[in-house]
Formats: C-alpha cells, structure tokens, sequence
C-alpha cells in the first residue's frame, strides 16, 4: 500500500495523458516519492511538462508543436486534442488514501462541490482535466481546465463528463506543481527574477522599524564608501552633466555601491561555498554540480518555508515537485548521497534521471519505466503483490536494483553465469552489430551463478526484453528452469529467448567441442606473453590432482583437450578477453562465431531489428 505525506492532507494518485508528444495515451500511478527511469527520448521530459501544463506553478502554455504527430504526418490534424488528467485523493494521518475527504477539510471549502466526485463505491476524489484544442471560432488552440465528473477506467478515460465551469486559477495555487529542469543554476537564480531564491528572499520578514533602522544604516555606509574613495568621487562629478542635459530642476546624481533598500538586497546577493582546508569561493567560480545542487536545496528551502507559513495562516498547500536529472554533474557517490536530500523535500516528488546509483535507492515500487514502442511512450511500474516470499523481494533489491541499476535503462538484457561470459561475449557482438553493446543500448549481465529468477522477473514486471546464455550441465539447466518456471515462462528446450550449450557443455568445453583448439592455444599464449602456455601447462599439471581430487591425465587419447578445458577453466578472468578477440580474426569469416554464441546474437538481433554486418575476409 502506497503511503503518502500527511501534511497536506491530499495527494496526486494518477496522471493520464493523451496525444502530448511521444505520450500517445499513458496513465501514470503517482506515490509520494517516483522515480520515472528509461533512456533518452522516452517520454520521460514529456512527461513532467504534461504535469507541469496541467498543474504547474506559472502554467506552462500548449501549442501546436505539443501535440502528437503520427510518423507520416507533417502537422497534426485540427481534431486532434491533448487530454490530461489529474485524479487527487485525501490522505489520512497515517499516509493512507482515505475514502472521503474529512468534515470542514480546506479542500472542500476550496474545490466546493464541482471539485468533489464520487466512484461507483462512494469514495471522494477531486479530478482535473486540462485540454488542448482547435477553435474554428477564434482560429487558434485554446487551453482550459474543467473539474470532472467521474473517473473511468483507463480504457475509456477520455469519454469522462465534464463540468461546463473552468477551474480558477485560485483553486489551483495550493496544488500547482513546481519544476526544476536540469539545466538549473544557483548562480544564474541569484540574479532571475521569479526564481526560488528571488522569491523566497524577496520579504525577509522584518519587521517595519527593523527595515528603516537597517536601510539608515544601509544609507550611511553608501556614503561613507563614496567619501573616502577618490575614484567614486570622480564618476559623481562627471556624472553630474546629466543636470544639464536631461533637466533644469533635476535633484542631482547619487551613487550607491551598496543597495539602500532590504528589498534589493536579494538581487545582489552571492553565495560562498568552500570544502574543508579550502579558500571560500562564490558559486560562479565553483563547478555546474555544485551550482546545480544548490539550486535544488534552495527549492527544499522554499518548499518547506511556503508549506510552514500556510499552516501558520490556516490554509493547506501541498507541494509537488517536478525534478528533472537530479545527478546532472555529480559524481556517483554524490550521485548516491543526493537521493537521502531529495527524499527529505516536503510533499509530493517526481524525479526523472538516468542515474543507475540514483534510481538504485529507490525501493522497487517507487519506479516507473517510460520505453518507446513503435513511435510511442509506454509506461511500465512493477507491481509486486505477486511475491509473496520476502526473499524474493529482498533479491530484487539487493541482487539487482543495488548494484545492477543499469538494467533498468536497458534496450534489453543477456543473462548468462560466469566470467567468461561477461569479457568475451560483448567482444562477439560489437564484432556482429558492428557497434559495442553500449552504443546498442544493452546490458550484457552475469547472474554471478544460475539464479536467474531476480533478473527475469524484474525484466518482466518492466517489459524489458530479455535473453539467457546457460550452460549445459545437468544442475545449471534444472536451475534455469526452476527459474523459468517461477516466472511463468516456458522451460529452457522450448523458450525462444533462450540458447542453452548442448548437454554437459559449458562455454569452455563447447568451444573446443567446435574445434577452436588452435584459437584457444593462441589466447593463453597471449595472456601468459608467452608460446607454448599450454604445453608447459601440461608438464606442470599432469598427474596432480584437480577438483575433487581427481589425478589429471593430459597424457592419454583427449588429454590436450582437457588440459585446455583446465587450462581456461583456471583463468577465465584473464583469457577471455584473448579469445574473443583472437576467434574474431579467424580467417575463415563462418569460423568467427561459435555455434551457440551466433544462435543467441541473431534471436537478439532479429528481436531489435539489428542486422550482421558483412564479414571482412
């Protein structure tokens, strides 16, 4: 169960959005804090300046070039309208949504009844529609904002009746949600108006007799500075011909290197910040991530003294923060650190970023997938009410989420179990795609084992593509389809997202299965810098015992092969990256990609549409 902030007693529960850009038609789940992940261009900005358009402090405009184009199209058609809707809900003291808003609650009095709607279980809810649309009359798109009368399912949310009044901008004020975009500055807000800190600083809160003792003060130290510096006394005299030019009567030109009044102290005001043993320096003269991070705690700072002096006065805000790439030009353990600064903003927050140690402190049901699909925004989140072992959910956090967070950016994922693996297969597919997996937008994932359910399942839940490489051994085969079989998919013999080593074959032994022994030889060569490895390897190894004491016998009919297995076995992390490279340059092209490395490379590359490039002989 989603729990929210208590203080303003409300909160945004769901968004939809029809035609805004790439979201064609998106419903978005909102809890107190959510974390919209995915890769660039995926609707996530679209997102927020939706929300923003719909409910933002300052009330971002719609145009033309918002709404959504189809892929053949050059303008979009006069009929086509950009919906979105906002559903709020009461909260109780203890987080919960609740069924109704209480007795005399400052929503009620605010929204009155057209603000009020009721389900078809008699529960309270307020819900908001900002629209979009041609006028033929006035021959331009209009924008307005109507209270609904229900809230339907998502399939047919657009049919909604609508009140015939336009909400006030009074009644938004106290819900209007505030964005910060990434290119946020403390240094530039310094000096914009409209900025948090202008707004903020703008009434100090003085008292009347405070202000005109200080502004005294401000007034003779002006003319203390002017009188004891020659260079000063120079500009006035000569600024003084403005006299005689401009007026007879003018009242003579003064110079104020200090603001005389309180009110315009804040637009001069600058901010030092020095690291421990360091000289204080302004924040021009620090880097963007400092600036950039300033600029945030700032809007804490605002947050958190607007909702303190409403409930001074009696009256309710809730605040809602729209936040775009928090991390923007921090380094990761900053990255890290900033999630605990953010999650200690008052009221509601939703975060875009593309940070894996940002989104990595989430917990799983705070995260909400945008991908694009065809042209168009989907949005995934993960629901988690099918795990009912905590163990389950705990290796969701733990395995993945904590230190695998880049998967939830991911075009897809390959899933396999060792080392080897992990060095050599991203070697194989840069040389198949003709781009590294990084440029394609792929995660290559050792499981650090055969426990692939947690990697599976949270694919799923967030509709990333996913494959699995195993090996074929008895013991890992069974545990792929345990794993399989968890998640509801089919076993490994029948699942087209999975090539398996045909049985009792691992990727070392399959390699020389497909006669790579030439190849194999020629990458501990280049591992140990050395020729002959494998043969000195042998003089070194034959007759002692291996795992599970069994002696080694390189001698007899097979024995160079099974040295190589030993061989690679033993430093899977040093060789593998040889081999790859060293198979690659085979000068037979058929020869660069072993059987099973090539089926899994083209079920991938025919799932994303990725072609193999033509071999070079």
């Amino acid at each position: 169960m989603v729990i929210f902030g208590k203080d303003s007693e409300i909160a945004v529960t769901t968004v939809r959005v029809l035609n805004f850009r790439s979201l064609a038609n998106v419903e978005v789940e909102l809890g107190d804090l959510t974390v919209v992940i995915g890769a660039n261009n995926a609707g996530k900005t679209s997102f927020l300046d939706a929300l923003f358009a719909a409910i933002g402090a300052g009330r971002k405009l719609l145009s033309v070039d918002d709404v959504r184009l189809e892929p053949a199209e050059a303008t979009a058609p006069k009929t086509r309208e950009i919906m979105i809707d906002v559903k709020l809900q009461p909260v109780g003291d203890d987080g919960k949504v609740l069924d109704a808003y209480p007795a005399g609650s400052f929503w009620t009095g605010l929204w009155g009844t057209l603000g009020i709607a009721v389900d078809a279980e008699f529960k309270e809810f307020t819900p908001i529609r900002t629209t979009l649309k041609w006028s033929a009359v006035k021959g331009e798109y209009m924008m307005e904002r109507k209270f609904l009368k229900e809230w339907r399912d998502f399939g047919d949310w657009t049919n909604a009746a609508v009140h015939d009044r336009l909400v006030s901008a009074a009644q938004m004020e106290p819900i209007a949600l505030h964005y910060v975009d990434a290119k946020r500055d403390l240094d530039d807000d310094l000096r914009r108006p409209g900025s948090f800190w202008r707004r903020l600083t703008e009434d100090l809160g003085l008292s009347a007799t405070d202000i005109d003792a200080m502004e005294v003060t401000l007034s003779e130290i002006n003319q203390m500075i002017v009188d004891k510096s020659e260079i000063l006394k120079h500009l006035k005299e000569n600024l003084a011909g403005l006299q005689k030019v401009v007026s007879s009567d003018s009242g003579g030109v003064d110079i104020a290197p200090v603001a005389r009044k309180l009110r315009d102290l804040s637009k001069g005001v600058d901010v030092s910040f020095s690291t421990t043993g360091a000289q204080s320096f302004p924040l021009a003269r620090h880097g963007m991530g400092t600036r950039s991070l300033a600029s945030l705690l700032v809007f804490r700072a605002f947050a958190s003294w607007r909702n303190k002096q409403a409930t001074k006065g009696g009256d309710k805000v809730h605040s809602i923060l729209g936040l775009e790439e928090p991390e923007s030009h921090l380094h990761p353990q900053a990255q890290r650190s900033l999630f605990s600064h953010i999650k200690q903003i008052p009221g509601q927050r939703i975060v875009s970023t593309h940070s894996p140690y940002f989104a990595g402190q989430a917990q799983l049901e705070e995260l909400r997938l945008f991908m694009k699909k065809g042209g168009d925004t989907i949005v995934t989140r993960i629901d988690l009410t099918p795990l009912t072992d905590t163990n389950d959910v705990r290796k969701l956090q733990e395995t993945v989420i904590d230190t695998r967070g880049d998967i939830l950016f991911s075009r897809g994922v390959v899933l396999f179990e060792g080392q080897t693996e992990e060095q050599a297969l991203p070697i194989w597919a840069q040389e198949y795609w003709g781009s590294t997996i990084h440029e394609l937008g792929f995660c290559f994932v050792r499981t650090n084992g055969t426990d692939y359910f947690p990697f599976i399942w949270l694919a799923k839940a967030l509709s990333i593509p996913w494959y699995v490489f195993a090996d074929g051994e008895e013991q890992p085969v069974k545990d792929l389809d345990s794993a399989l079989k968890k998640v509801g998919e089919k076993d490994s013999t029948s699942h087209p997202n999975v090539i398996v080593h045909p049985k009792g074959k691992n990727f070392e032994s399959q390699l020389i299965d497909e006669g790579y022994m030439t190849e194999i030889e020629l990458a501990l060569d280049a591992m140990s810098g050395q020729k002959g490895y494998l043969d000195d390897y042998i003089k070194d190894k034959h007759g002692q015992k291996g795992k599970k004491g069994v002696v080694r016998d390189y001698q007899s009919a097979g024995g160079r092969e099974r040295a190589a297995f030993d061989a690679l076995s033993s430093a899977k992390t040093s060789v593998s990256k040889h081999l790859g490279h060293v198979i690659i340059a085979h000068n037979n092209p058929v020869r660069r990609f072993p059987k099973t490395i090539e089926a899994l490379l083209k079920i991938v590359g025919d799932a994303h549409e990725l072609k193999k490039v033509e071999a070079k002989k």
